[in-house]
């Protein structure tokens, strides 16, 4: 009787380590899918990141276009 309830303590401890285990990872897996910084988040950012450098490079190319265009109108007036 004393093996069986040394045993039976046993089990207990181990299932209810086993399910409080089993609740903490669930927890941090569906964070990390549907969370704040789940993995929809991140694709999201990283094309928005492709984007805005995309965006960066188009409005240099554009500086560099008007820049050129104000010093050769720049150069047309006449000097005082």
């Amino acid at each position: 009787m004393k093996n069986f309830l040394r045993n039976y303590k046993k089990f207990i401890v181990i299932a209810m380590f086993s399910i409080a285990l089993t609740i903490f990872l669930s927890y941090h897996v569906a964070n990390t899918l549907f969370g704040d910084n789940s993995l929809e988040v991140y694709s999201s950012l990283k094309n928005k990141k492709i984007y805005l450098e995309e965006e960066i490079v188009r409005l240099q190319e554009d500086n560099a276009y008007l820049q050129k265009e104000y010093f050769e109108l720049k150069n047309l007036e006449p000097e005082e």
